[in-house]
């Protein structure tokens, strides 16, 4: 055989190899990356699927930990002001994840504003990795996820962030419907809380009264600050309120200093003037805020941003029709979400809504005007809703009412249709019980 034909044929054998290896490695990589998105647990790619999605650019992305991801919805923002944003916040996330979870952010929008909550950064931790893979598993594989692996977690870490079959393949015994179809998110990466504790107002120190220790996540918020500004992104800083201790407090009234520094504003809900109502707008003791106390949070920074940012009203934008329908379809999730309440105190919470007009039917010697964590929550309605007290009447349906009974109807904020129909029924002092009522 000739020399030439020879080595041509051995290039031959080699360049077939060399396809074939390089197929079955596609091939490999396919098969491996549609398991694990079956296998992976679904929160991640439920939170950030309409971010992932959106071509348009987003006008304002909201950082944090759980207190943002409770007190900020989007959706709401765009109801009233039209404002297109996304609460990229998650459980327990550190400033310094913060600052990669922005820096991903940036390689699929560029937002106007962005704003980012201070109350983890009083910490030296890099990250919590009980709730990492929350953002991790929705964002795509590129060398920035590497180098943030690389930056946040120790060698025998990361390989579960970038590649997580390796921590979901024993899931194959609880795969469910949902995993073969996920649903989405429609709250814009925002989680609504419907639980309602009763807390005490903060006793509040000066603002002077800071605590000026350095921190690692304050040197990570640098960088998120400075990030911005070279990208000519404006940044503002806030403070969710809740039942401070002191020494959250001092850690709160750094971020004057901090804005001081940067010359950038500083919200520190704590002092500014929100009408929060610690017995109707908190989740939890000491920290959370119900739905209620978000609309008031929300509609603050709906106020805020659209006055001092330019940050455009899209809601008569053809670009943006899709989020009319997205708001739809949030309307609608709220109207379940308050059929399922089975707590008065929580029915009661979620009426303080622009989406809604309640009719309320009690007697004037009811219980319910004498139960002063009741007085508190039929008050709250007025804040955003509407709430009308009539006297019952003469027809069957107000035959059962008397002093431990109250007839609840609510309709939509036009009136037109009636959503919901509940009677609350005093079991004993300060309980309530309630019971439907089947709507004509």
């Amino acid at each position: 055989m000739p020399q030439a034909l020879f080595t041509s044929n051995s290039r031959m054998v080699k360049f077939r190899r060399a396809a074939a290896v390089l197929c079955f490695s596609l091939i490999l990589m396919l098969v491996v990356g549609v398991t694990q998105k079956v296998f992976e647990r679904k929160y991640s790619y439920s939170k950030y699927y309409d971010f992932y999605q959106q071509e348009e650019d987003f006008d304002v992305l909201f950082l944090g930990t759980s207190h943002v991801l409770n007190a900020v919805y989007p959706m709401e923002l765009w109801r009233d002001y039209g404002i297109v944003s996304y609460n990229m916040a998650n459980h327990s996330e550190n400033i310094c994840t913060n600052y990669w979870q922005l820096r991903n952010a940036l390689q699929f929008t560029t937002p106007k504003v962005v704003v980012i909550d201070l109350y983890a950064v009083d910490g030296d931790s890099k990250v919590n990795e009980q709730y990492l893979h929350n953002f991790t598993d929705a964002m795509p594989f590129s060398m920035l996820k590497v180098e943030m692996v690389q930056d946040l977690l120790a060698p025998e870490k990361r390989m579960e962030y970038l590649f997580n079959l390796s921590l979901y393949h024993s899931r194959w015994e609880e795969l469910g419907r949902e995993d073969m179809k996920p649903g989405t998110g429609l709250e814009k990466g925002a989680e609504l809380r419907e639980e309602v504790t009763v807390n005490v107002p903060p006793v509040l120190i000066p603002k002077e009264e800071y605590d000026p220790t350095d921190r690692l996540n304050k040197q990570y918020l640098q960088k998120i600050i400075d990030l911005c500004k070279a990208r000519n992104i404006e940044i503002v800083l806030m403070y969710i309120p809740y039942t401070m201790p002191e020494g959250d407090q001092q850690v709160a009234n750094w971020g004057y200093a901090a804005a001081e520094k940067n010359g950038i504003p500083y919200l520190n809900f704590v002092y500014e003037d929100l009408a929060i109502n610690y017995a109707t707008d908190c989740a939890d003791e000491a920290h959370h805020l119900n739905a209620s106390g978000a609309k008031k949070v929300t509609a603050y920074l709906g106020d805020y941003l659209s006055t001092h940012y330019d940050v455009e009203d899209h809601r008569a934008q053809t670009a943006y029709a899709y989020w009319h329908e997205d708001y739809e379809e949030y309307r609608q999730m709220k109207q379940d979400w308050l059929d399922r309440q089975q707590n008065a105190w929580s029915y009661l919470m979620l009426l303080n809504d622009r989406d809604y007009q309640t009719k309320l039917y009690a007697t004037k010697t009811s219980y319910i005007y004498q139960d002063q964590q009741m007085k508190e929550l039929i008050g709250n309605i007025d804040v955003y809703g509407k709430v009308e007290h009539l006297a019952p009447t003469d027809d069957s349906s107000d035959e059962i009412l008397n002093d431990n009974t109250v007839r609840i109807e609510v309709y939509t904020a036009d009136e037109s249709t009636l959503i919901s129909s509940r009677l609350l029924v005093r079991s004993e002092e300060n309980m309530y019980e309630m019971q439907d009522i089947v709507m004509q």
